[in-house]
C-alpha cells in the first residue's frame, strides 16, 4: 500500500510545470502474457514510454487496460498494488503532467469502473537509469494474486512530443483494407480485402505523413504516401487529420480527399481512412481500418479482424515485437485444434429465402453478431446443415459452421460461422455467400426485407416495456453549452454509449454494427455541415417536429454508414443534431417511438 500513498502525495505536492516525451514505444518485455489476472480485476499491459517528470527526471510510464471483473464498481487505485524495481531498488512514484492544464497521467487510476467495463490507466516511476532492466509487479490489494512483467528501456526508441494529439496519432498502425464498388480492370476484385500496416509521423507544426503498405508492398515501397495536416477540431478528443497531397497506389491525392476523424468510430483506438480511387474507367471505393500496433482486437467480431490477425499479428505482439517493414515477415507458426460433432438439419430453403436471408443479415440486422443459432433458425424456419465443429486453441473457443441452401440451386447458399460465447450459446461470428451475387440480392430484395423487418419491429414495439431516459449533451470543448434530452426507451434491448453520445439498439453499448441514435450539440446548424462535401448520396427529406421544434431532415452516406439526420437551432446559442446511423425510422417502429417521446431543455 505504500506506493498507493505515494501517488496521492505526489499529486498534492507536485511542482506545476509542462513536460514533453523523450521516448515512447511498446518496449521489449518478457512475461508469460501481457494479461495479468488479479481475481476481481484484470490488467493488460499495452505499452511503455520514457518521459520527464515534474523535476526533470527520466520516468517510465506504463499504459495498462484495467478491467473490473467484480460485482461492484472498483478503481485501479484501490484494487492494485504495484511495485517497480530497477537494479534491485524499488523506484519512487513520478509526477508527470499531460499538458498545460497540469493534469497528471495517473488520473484515471481514481475513476470508478463498472463491473465488466475496461478503462485505460497509466502509472509512472522515476528511473535510476535508462538502460537497466525494469521489473513491474502488480498484486491485488486484498488477496495474493499477482503478476510480473519485465521491460528493457533501451527498446523504447520511438520519440514522443508531450502533445496529447501528436502522441495519439504518431506511431505504427495495423489493420485491413477493402475494395468495393469496383469497375473496369478492378471489377473482379469486388469485396476483396488485405492486411495493411502503416506509420504516422506528424511534427510539432501539425503536418506530416501517413505511409501505408499491404501484403503486396513494403514500408520502403509503400501502397500510399500521403502528406497530412492535423487539426484539433473533430467529433472526439483526438481531432482530425486531412490529406494535403501525396498518392494512393498510382493516383494523386489532394486537399481533403482524406478526412479521418476517430471520434466517428464505434470503438476506441481505431481510425477509418476512406476514399474513391478513379483512373480512367478503373474505379473502386476503399476503406482502411487501422489500430495502433500492439492493440488487441478483442472487441471486434471475427468478420472485422484482419486476415492474418491470429496467424501473424498476435504472436508478434504477444512476443513484444515491433512492427516489421513487410506483412508476413518474421511470421511465427500458428495452430488450431478441432474435432467434435453436433446436430443440424437439412438447411434447405427457397432460393428467395437464401438471398433475402443474406440481405437481412448484411443490410438490415444491425445486431447480426449477437444473433444466436436458434434465432437464425427461427428466421429461416429450418435448422442449418451442419458442416463442422472445431476448437480454436488461440481464441480458446468452440466454433460451429452451418449452411442454408437453395432448394432450386444447391450451389447457392449462405455459410455461417458461430462462436460459443457462453456454454451452449453460439452466436454468429462470420458469414459469406456462394453461388449468387450479394450486390444483386441487395438491389432486388433490400426494400422488401426492410419492409418485413419494419413490420416485425412495429409488432414488437407496440407491446414493449418502456422506461424513462435522460441525458445532458454538451458542446465539444464548451461544457456550459448543453441540451438536456428526455425520452422513453425499451427496458431492454437498448443502451446508452456515453463516449459515443448515442442510444444504441443493443444491450451492449459497444456492440459492433448496432444501429444508433447519435446526439451532437453545437452553436449553430451550419456547424453540422463541416464534412458536407464528403457526404455521398445526399438528399433532403421531410422535416420532422421533435419536442415541439421543427428539425430539418436529410439522408446521406458517410464513412461507410447510412445516416438519417435531423438538425435544428434550439435557441440563439444552441443547435442540436439527432443522427440515426444504419437505422430506419418507419412510423410505429422503436426509433420513431423514441423520437416521438423526445423533449429538450
Amino acid at each position: 500500500m505504500k506506493q498507493t500513498k505515494k501517488k496521492i502525495l505526489c499529486l498534492i505536492f507536485a511542482v506545476l510545470m509542462v513536460l514533453s516525451f523523450t521516448a515512447c514505444g511498446k518496449g521489449k518485455t518478457s512475461a508469460d502474457s501481457n494479461i495479468i489476472d488479479l481475481g476481481d480485476c484484470e490488467l493488460l499491459y499495452k505499452s511503455a514510454c520514457i518521459m520527464d517528470d515534474s523535476d526533470g527526471n527520466d520516468a517510465i510510464v506504463l499504459t495498462l487496460d484495467f478491467t473490473n471483473k467484480g460485482k461492484e464498481n472498483a478503481s485501479y487505485l484501490w484494487s492494485v498494488d504495484e511495485t517497480i524495481m530497477q537494479n534491485g531498488v524499488e523506484l519512487e512514484v513520478a509526477t508527470v503532467f499531460t499538458g498545460s492544464d497540469y493534469s497528471t497521467i495517473i488520473e484515471n487510476q481514481f475513476k470508478d469502473v463498472e463491473p465488466g467495463a475496461t478503462l485505460e490507466v497509466k502509472t509512472a516511476y522515476v528511473l535510476s537509469d535508462t538502460t537497466s532492466e525494469i521489473t513491474a509487479t502488480f498484486e491485488e490489494i486484498f488477496g495474493g494474486k499477482k503478476g510480473t512483467i519485465t521491460i528493457d528501456p533501451t527498446t523504447l526508441g520511438q520519440e514522443g512530443t508531450g502533445d496529447e494529439l501528436l502522441d495519439w496519432w504518431n506511431g505504427d498502425w495495423y489493420g485491413w483494407w477493402q475494395m468495393t464498388g469496383c469497375s473496369g480492370t478492378y471489377e473482379s476484385m469486388e469485396g476483396k480485402w488485405w492486411d495493411v500496416c502503416g506509420s504516422i509521423d506528424i511534427g510539432a507544426d501539425y503536418t506530416g505523413t501517413v505511409t501505408l503498405w499491404d501484403e503486396d508492398y513494403t514500408k520502403s515501397e509503400p501502397m500510399a504516401s500521403v502528406n497530412v495536416s492535423l487539426n484539433e477540431a473533430g467529433t472526439g478528443d483526438y481531432g482530425t487529420i486531412m490529406s494535403e497531397g501525396g498518392w494512393f497506389t498510382d493516383v494523386e491525392l489532394e486537399h481533403a480527399d482524406w478526412i479521418v476523424d476517430p471520434g466517428l468510430m464505434e470503438r476506441d483506438n481505431i481510425i477509418c481512412i476512406e476514399g474513391w480511387y478513379e483512373n480512367g474507367d478503373d474505379e473502386y471505393y476503399y476503406e482502411i481500418y487501422l489500430r495502433p500496433w500492439g492493440t488487441y482486437w478483442d472487441d471486434a467480431g471475427e468478420d472485422f479482424l484482419p486476415y492474418n490477425y491470429e496467424s501473424w499479428y498476435l504472436p508478434l505482439i504477444d512476443d513484444g515485437k515491433s512492427m516489421p517493414d513487410s506483412i508476413g515477415s518474421e511470421a511465427p507458426s500458428s495452430s488450431m485444434g478441432g474435432g467434435g460433432n453436433t446436430s443440424g438439419g437439412t438447411g434447405i430453403v427457397t432460393d428467395e429465402q437464401v438471398q433475402k436471408g443474406y440481405v437481412w443479415m448484411n443490410e438490415v440486422n444491425n445486431n447480426i453478431f449477437d444473433t444466436t443459432y436458434e434465432e437464425l433458425v427461427a428466421y429461416f424456419g429450418v435448422e442449418g446443415e451442419f458442416v463442422k465443429e472445431e476448437y480454436s486453441d488461440h481464441m480458446k473457443a468452440n466454433y460451429r459452421y452451418y449452411k442454408w441452401i437453395s432448394s432450386e440451386n444447391p450451389s447457392n447458399f449462405i455459410y455461417v460461422n458461430f462462436v460459443e460465447e457462453k456454454p451452449g450459446v453460439y452466436e454468429v461470428s462470420a458469414y459469406n455467400t456462394s453461388g449468387f451475387s450479394g450486390n444483386e440480392a441487395i438491389e432486388k430484395y433490400l426494400d422488401v426485407v426492410k419492409a418485413e423487418a419494419a413490420e416485425a419491429n412495429k409488432a414488437a414495439s407496440a407491446n414493449a416495456s418502456m422506461k424513462d431516459f435522460s441525458v445532458d449533451i454538451a458542446q465539444f470543448a464548451k461544457k456550459d453549452v448543453k441540451v438536456k434530452i428526455t425520452t422513453k426507451i425499451p427496458t431492454s434491448g437498448w443502451s446508452y454509449d456515453e463516449n459515443g453520445r448515442s442510444l444504441v439498439e443493443n444491450d451492449d453499448p459497444s456492440a459492433f454494427g448496432a444501429g444508433k441514435i447519435k446526439f451532437e450539440v453545437s452553436g449553430s446548424v451550419a456547424d453540422f455541415d463541416y464534412y458536407k462535401d464528403k457526404f455521398e448520396n445526399y438528399k433532403d427529406v421531410e422535416d420532422r417536429v421533435i419536442g415541439g421544434i421543427t428539425f430539418h431532415g436529410r439522408t446521406y452516406e458517410y464513412i461507410g454508414y447510412q445516416w438519417l439526420q435531423y438538425v435544428a437551432q434550439i435557441d440563439d446559442g444552441r443547435a442540436l443534431s439527432i443522427g440515426l446511423i444504419d437505422m430506419d425510422c418507419v412510423s410505429g417502429t422503436m426509433p420513431d417511438i423514441i423520437l416521438t417521446n423526445m423533449k429538450f431543455q
